[in-house]
């Protein structure tokens, strides 16, 4: 099914004067399929055959309790064109999104409104079939489905009835950002014009990515604070490979290491600094990994020099300080670093594993690991007294540890004085294209730490994102069969059904 009028040989509103029949069947579809893929256990997509060569199923297997024959056909597609089917049919639906709001014409293109389904489809068959993941990322262009993931998300970050939509698409791209194969895929350029106030740069997918992350963040719902930390460990997954930064995705970046650096944000939580430690996490790994070619952040981060100047030299009375002036004993934070919702998706398992795949067990690594149960715990425990967060010794020891700011420091150490030397020489006026040009002669080979191990954080099943999973999808099903309503929302218990306010 193509919803574009190209059906119609392109001619446009064509689509207003043909039968909606076949929409109609395809988002029914993909409800159904939403729901037969959601029961019973997951499909072995090892292939078994009988004697005549014919695919089969044991029947050991067969007889288990909870044996799901749809799951099993998903996990066992393994021909080459009909993973090429899904991808296209994927590629094609979603586009949907944003190319029928592109029109000259207004309205001219049919818009699809089985999006939802469509990304749990897509987050199924990511989770369901192995060889799918791997032929999208060394086979296709995985940059397709990147755009209208990032513009789902763009769109609706201030709408608090599309938090389970940003949700979905955060998986979707923490699943994919776990592979090596899809940050080198970033690196292709972005020339797509979406409808939408993005704005303007000229770079790669990446930079989509984080300028798309970086205002969900600044101007997003409150309800998505839960997201940030695997906002940031999408970008710091491909960071090691992003080859070129734009200037507006670098400004944004550090912008954001300013925010989470303020007052108000690091002293919002007895956790809250491990935002900070992704973020310089991302900083290291390009300083490391692509210093030629990202002279934007260099200058950015050179620029800035105050505040990562700041952190380095927090001492406990600053800290008490800083805390005090900015939380009185009579104010709650209004941004709780540590008041992730248990119920919501924060509980997410992710593995730190090295660029080949293989587990990371060093304790130093393991500290960045994200356990659901165990931040749930924590949340419980800290909003649960109504206390507010004061830093204590053991707190200030805990953060020196935990962010790695050496990089940076031996950065700004060598970079500083030869930007004074500039300004001194030129009477303190000095073009930014002159210092872009002078740190891409630089090399800093020599003066940085020795590199650190790549560390890539992958997302890990487990029950409390499958429990979300089943309760989104049914609530998409339940949203989308209100003309006429079939189902009362008084009844249902998966899930809160709240009525709009008039």
């Amino acid at each position: 099914f193509d919803p574009s009028n190209s059906s119609f040989g392109g001619v446009p509103y064509s689509n207003k004067f043909a039968s909606d029949t076949h929409v109609k069947l395809v988002e029914l579809s993909a409800q159904v399929l939403c729901v037969l893929l959601d029961c019973g256990l997951s499909g072995d997509p090892v292939p078994c055959v009988n004697r005549y060569d014919e695919p089969v199923v044991r029947v050991s297997y067969a007889y288990k309790n909870g044996f799901n024959i749809f799951r099993v056909m998903l996990a066992r597609i393994n021909s080459g064109k009909d993973l090429a089917t899904l991808y296209r049919g994927f590629v094609r639906l979603l586009r949907n999104t944003f190319e029928s709001k592109n029109t000259l014409l207004p309205s001219s293109q049919s818009r699809l409104e089985c999006y939802q389904e469509l990304l749990i489809l897509l987050w199924k068959t990511l989770e369901e079939n192995p060889l799918f993941l791997d032929f999208i990322l060394t086979r296709c262009d995985v940059c397709e489905l990147v755009v209208p993931l990032c513009y789902l998300m763009y769109t609706s970050r201030k709408d608090s009835a599309q938090v389970g939509l940003v949700h979905i698409c955060t998986f979707i791209l923490l699943k994919l950002s776990g592979e090596r194969s899809f940050g080198v895929s970033l690196n292709r350029p972005f020339r797509t014009k979406l409808p939408c106030d993005l704005p303007l740069f000229s770079g790669s997918h990446a930079d989509l990515i984080s300028i798309t992350l970086h205002k969900i963040i600044v101007n997003g719902s409150y309800r998505l604070v839960s997201l940030y930390s695997c906002f940031l460990t999408i970008v710091s997954n491909f960071s090691p490979y992003w080859r070129s930064m734009s200037l507006v995705s670098s400004v944004k970046l550090v912008n954001l290491f300013e925010l989470f650096s303020s007052p108000k944000f690091l002293y919002s939580g007895e956790k809250a600094y491990r935002h900070l430690a992704l973020l310089l996490e991302i900083f290291n790994n390009i300083i490391q990994y692509q210093y030629n070619g990202n002279q934007h952040l260099v200058y950015a981060i050179v620029r800035r020099k105050d505040s990562f100047g700041r952190l380095a030299s927090l001492t406990l009375p600053k800290a008490i300080h800083q805390c005090q002036k900015q939380f009185p004993s009579s104010e709650r934070p209004e941004y709780d670093a540590d008041a992730a919702d248990a119920a919501q998706v924060a509980a997410l398992s992710i593995q730190d594993v090295d660029e080949h795949g293989n587990p990371i067990d060093d304790e130093d690594d393991a500290t960045s690991t994200t356990n659901g149960r165990d931040t749930a715990t924590s949340s419980t425990t800290v909003s649960g007294t109504g206390e507010c967060f004061v830093p204590t010794e053991a707190w200030l020891t805990e953060l020196r540890a935990s962010l790695p700011l050496e990089t940076v420091s031996r950065l700004l150490q060598h970079l500083v004085p030869v930007v004074d030397d500039m300004c001194d020489r030129k009477n303190g006026v000095v073009d930014e294209i002159e210092i872009l040009e002078v740190f891409k002669d630089i090399t800093m080979v020599g003066l940085l730490p020795v590199p650190h191990a790549i560390v890539i954080r992958k997302y890990q099943p487990n029950q409390y994102t499958s429990i979300w999973f089943t309760a989104f999808m049914w609530g998409v099903v339940f949203l989308r069969s209100q003309k006429p309503p079939i189902f009362d929302g008084q009844c249902i218990e998966l899930f809160q059904v709240a009525g709009e306010d008039k």
